[in-house]
């Protein structure tokens, strides 16, 4: 006795123009699939690569907290002040290539443990838009005569308190 199955491989094997159709069909249906495959297992292999800044005999690394539309949170481990400021153009260079800044303001942000973070704020434009760097350089900030402007942005102020309360 024939079963369903034995029917359906005999009639693609009898009738092999129909089989080429079914196989092509389902090779593209399974392309989408397999593209979103690959874009997953690259994104994967690139996030592993950590953009590390050397300067000085000195590695400086960065911690990417937040990448929005209007701003980006990064924290810089650097020792000090000058290899921070060096390391805050590389990264900018890096990830905004041919950005243009014209003014830096610095500011301070109390977490809710009471903790005081420095930021300097970095507003960018890069291709007619404009978006605010917050780089983070409680580690390396020594004063460096800077008075503090107080113009974070209060969404972006809420935003970094959330970030570093976790």
């Amino acid at each position: 006795m024939e079963t369903r199955y034995d029917y359906l491989v005999n009639v693609l094997l009898n009738n092999w123009i129909i089989a080429i159709i079914v196989i092509v069909a389902i090779v593209l249906m399974a392309i989408p699939q397999v593209r979103d495959g690959i874009k997953v297992l690259t994104s994967f292999i690139n996030r592993k690569k950590e953009f590390v800044s050397e300067y000085a005999d000195e590695k400086i690394t960065f911690d990417v907290k937040l990448r929005s539309q209007d701003f980006d949170v990064v924290k810089i481990h650097a020792t000090t002040h000058t290899l921070g400021v060096h390391a805050e153009k590389e990264w900018l260079n890096k990830f905004y290539p041919g950005y243009e800044n014209n003014m830096q303001l610095l500011d301070q942000i109390t977490t809710g443990d009471g903790k005081i973070l420095t930021f300097d704020i970095l507003p960018i434009y890069k291709d007619d838009k404009k978006k605010d760097i917050y780089f983070d350089i409680t580690d390396f900030y020594s004063g460096a005569q800077v008075e503090l402007t107080g113009n974070t942005h209060d969404y972006a102020k809420q935003k970094i308190r959330d970030i570093y309360n976790k």
